[in-house]
């Protein structure tokens, strides 16, 4: 086959986006070994952009493509490029983008484009008006390739391939996949030669899923053309589709080494990167994608769903809507954004986003299966298998639908068919390890313990990262009393972070329960394993895994999570200053003093007294109260005028060496926060450790410094605290941020951010915070931490507050449910008029106590409803009882 003509793009770099656009709309001609385009960007480093250097390319081209704006019939160097095609006598063709003079220019002697010269910018659908100028540009380019010297024409063999192998273009448009082989497969036999017809025939052979014989084709196509984009970027899909990451990936850098425009084969490296779980990798190409061509919904999507996959659901949704907003009738998106609205726990959303991909491609398989499970997820198991049924009835080898019903039965009860599907699952995938652990269960409840333990034990083979199958195997060895076994699985499935005390609960409650059912005295070493220690939280540890590898969720579970998430406006929207952790104050020996070192530092320079702050770290947190400082920041601030705190400076100095080894841009002497940060710093703030068991927000009025141990929350509003610290909002938190084992919870700034912040009256709130202050008052008494019996009922009162707060946080966000079955914690707390903590004269401590005495007594309402508040169904889910 000829070469390529070679196309020279003149153009003002005003006009650089139009530039773009052009070479884009021309990628199909290049594709075709028709027409590489060229233009002054695309010179290399060392030819120094000279016009001369321009010229040169100028006069090695076969067309100058001009494109005609006012600002390119000003300019000296796209005229003089202009001039350069008429010396070499070669063929120009204007592209006329805006009204301006051309008609009195000298491009006015040339038959422009668009047609009749209307300029791209006039069409009411500029793609109309570039695709016109794409026929005339191709309409162009074969009229100078059939002018060409006769010696160069094709043979007549050559011509009547050609033609086949366009005829089978044609055929494979319309779907006629057989025909098409069969013209392709003509044509190569006229032509070995003809590079596109097997590159062609590689496509048809992969749309009848013959892949195989697709990589041959591509092969051989590679081989007559090492320079053929199009068949690299063929042959990496087919790799990726495989599995074969890394020859997918080979495939790709050479499509976009030979051109770095091809933006479609970013976005599918970029999808192999995900396969291979290098997710941050992935998601630059995908950006990159973005970036070559906006406008395509393919890319945004194709990012959501690595965004997905990391958990960062609200940019996955961003994209997905992105996608959507493009092309309106992408079912794809939508099935998409569906399972990502499942992920956190909107469900009405993600039924509506299914079911519209259903109705858009009602052969669309995979929002059946979303839509199942969505269904599932809110409790509705019948319309969940019926969607499931469909899912497979469209897909018969649809592995996640097998597995998903499979999920469905297990739970109702009707574990033969749960069996028949998880197995059906297997056959399909073979290597997927979670069907045979959910399996395993089901044997396992059916007493049939050696083959429980087959299947766990190759779920642990295929997936050892999986903790479900070592805990589930101990239970299965536990029946067979197989003890240094129950011991070895127990331990590794703890050690993987399992909270295997949670688990045992769900199933049996404690040992002693155990031991009487199955009349089995367990070993002490396991009975300890499995003895329920003093918890703060109660996780449904579930044994069943749902299509993701995450233990099975409760539909209570869900629908509670999602009923709170709607509940208020989101922490991070409702406070307007953000929230973020403290200083970083490393090394922290250097910058944080005693009180010795701060008296001695002011004492040798009175100035040292400006830049020394009060100092607390996330581990001298209390819940409500905030201790007095120990402790002093050296507070050096970026910019700061260090000369003018001679003692600081000194006593810096002899720590330069530490100081300079830090990463950053401040000097050796400052701390990597500016001036601007002590606003955040020295005002009324709500602060949390990084670390605690307990919700433990404290109150600081004081203005006081913390370090990045430590969370701020810049508010005034004292009644927060107390809705922070409630039990709900610690459950929602571990909720959203999975933090759901005993182990200490942690401060993460996204998920703290999206605690609901209900809409309540000033009378709830000033109630909630005059609570509160009794609690920072309580915490502060050396009586509450006596371990005098004399004082045993002070630290009963603290509890107990605590509990109030707990029952109006209830009613804040369950109100509905609690005046059901007639529980109110404001009406009769109101009723009381308490006292505010500033009204109480003389001792404090003994008005709180008579506070306490009173709500505390048997038949007021407040003991009561909290007495009897575990009937609700949803406090029974915080409370980890149901």
């Amino acid at each position: 086959m000829s070469k390529p003509l070679k196309g020279f793009i003149t153009y003002s770099h005003e006009d650089a986006a139009q530039k773009d656009e052009l070479r884009k709309r021309l990628a199909v001609m290049e594709h075709q070994n028709e027409l590489v385009t060229w233009d002054d960007c695309q010179l290399t480093p060392g030819d120094g952009a000279l016009q001369d250097d321009i010229l040169k390319k100028v006069a090695d081209s076969d067309l100058l493509l001009y494109l005609v704006s006012a600002a390119s019939l000003a300019s000296k160097n796209c005229n003089k490029e202009l001039a350069e095609a008429l010396k070499e006598e070669i063929r120009v063709i204007p592209i006329v983008l805006e009204h301006c003079d051309w008609l009195n220019h000298q491009v006015s002697g040339f038959e422009v484009l668009p047609h009749k010269g209307k300029p791209i910018r006039k069409w009411d659908d500029e793609s109309e008006g570039w695709q016109n100028v794409v026929d005339g540009i191709r309409e162009a380019v074969h009229k100078i390739l059939s002018e060409s010297d006769v010696s160069s024409k094709p043979s007549q063999a050559e011509i009547l391939a050609e033609l086949l192998s366009q005829r089978g273009n044609v055929l494979l448009l319309l779907g006629k996949t057989e025909e098409a082989i069969e013209v392709y497969s003509q044509a190569i036999e006229l032509n070995p030669h003809h590079a596109f017809a097997y590159n062609n025939l590689g496509i048809a052979y992969e749309k009848k899923y013959e892949v195989n014989k697709a990589l041959e084709n591509y092969n051989q196509a590679i081989r007559l053309k090492d320079d053929f984009v199009e068949v690299y970027f063929n042959r990496g899909t087919i790799f990726a589709k495989k599995g074969e990451g890394n020859k997918a990936i080979e495939d790709f850098d050479k499509t976009i080494h030979l051109d770095p425009h091809f933006a479609l084969a970013y976005s599918h490296r970029g999808n192999v990167y995900e396969e291979k779980n290098e997710i941050e990798r992935a998601i630059k190409e995908h950006c990159k994608a973005i970036k070559l061509d906006p406008k395509e919904p393919i890319f945004y999507n194709n990012r959501g769903l690595a965004y997905e996959k990391i958990g960062t659901f609200d940019l996955a949704i961003k994209d997905f809507d992105k996608a959507l907003e493009l092309k309106t009738n992408y079912a794809i998106a939508y099935n998409n954004r569906g399972a990502v609205y499942r992920s956190k726990g909107k469900l009405d959303k993600s039924i509506e986003d299914c079911s519209t991909a259903i109705k858009l491609d009602p052969h669309y398989a995979e929002p059946y299966n979303n839509r199942g499970a969505a269904y599932r997820n809110s409790g509705e198991i019948d319309l969940a298998i019926q969607d499931y049924d469909m899912a497979i009835s469209l897909k018969l080898d649809f592995f996640q639908a097998y597995y998903n019903r499979g999920i469905a039965y297990h739970e109702t009860g009707k574990i033969e068919i749960a069996i028949k599907d998880y197995s059906k699952a297997i056959k399909i995938n073979p290597e997927h390890a979670h069907p045979y652990n959910n399996r395993g269960n089901i044997y396992l409840l059916k007493g049939d313990y050696e083959r429980a333990i087959e299947d766990y034990s190759k779920a642990i083979n295929l997936n050892s990262e999986l903790s479900q199958p070592f805990y589930n195997r101990a239970e299965a060895w536990l029946r067979l009393e197989k003890w240094e076994k129950v011991k070895a699985d127990l331990t590794t499935a703890k050690n993987m972070g399992m909270d295997i005390v949670a688990a045992f609960h769900n199933t049996h409650k404690d040992v002693e329960k155990y031991e009487k059912q199955y009349g089995v005295k367990l070993p002490e070493d396991i009975a300890l394993l499995l003895t329920e220690r003093r918890r703060t939280r109660y996780p449904k540890a579930s044994k069943v895994l749902d299509d993701r590898g995450n233990p099975l969720e409760s539909p209570n579970v869900v629908n509670l999570r999602e009923q709170l998430h709607n509940s208020g406006t989101p922490l991070g929207e409702y406070i307007k200053t953000k929230s973020a952790f403290g200083i970083n104050t490393t090394p922290t020996e250097v910058f944080v003093v005693n009180r010795t070192t701060r008296d001695e530092l002011i004492e040798a320079h009175s100035s040292s007294a400006d830049i020394l702050k009060p100092f607390l770290h996330g581990q001298d947190l209390r819940r409500w109260h905030v201790d007095t400082p120990q402790q002093w920041l050296v507070f050096t601030y970026r910019g700061i005028a260090i000369n003018d705190y001679p003692a600081i400076l000194k006593y810096l100095e002899k720590h330069r060496e530490p100081l300079s080894k830090r990463k950053g841009k401040q000097e050796w002497y400052e701390l990597p926060v500016s001036l601007d940060d002590t606003e955040r710093l020295d005002q009324p703030k709500l602060v949390c450790p990084n670390t605690y068991n307990h919700h433990t927000f404290a109150v600081d009025a004081a203005g006081y410094f913390f370090g990045n141990t430590s969370y701020l929350i810049p508010t005034e509003e004292k009644w927060l605290c107390g809705l922070l610290n409630s039990r709900t909002v610690e459950w929602f938190y571990s909720q959203v941020s999975n933090q759901l084992t005993i182990d200490p919870l942690r401060a993460r700034s996204q998920y703290i951010q999206q605690i609901p912040i209900p809409d309540l009256a000033s009378t709830q709130k000033a109630l909630i915070a005059k609570i509160v202050d009794y609690l920072i008052y309580l915490q502060q008494q050396p009586t509450i931490n006596s371990k005098d019996l004399a004082h045993a009922r002070d630290r009963i009162m603290l509890g107990y507050f605590e509990r109030v707060i707990d029952g109006l946080v209830y009613e804040v966000y369950l109100s509905e449910e609690l005046h059901k079955s007639d529980k109110h914690f404001f009406q009769p707390l109101l009723e009381e008029q308490l006292l505010l903590y500033e009204e109480i004269e003389g001792d404090k401590m003994t008005v709180l106590r008579d506070i306490f005495e009173l709500l505390y007594e048997r038949t007021h309402p407040i003991r009561r409803n909290l007495f009897f508040i575990d009937s609700v169904k949803q406090v029974r889910v915080i409370q980890g009882k149901l």
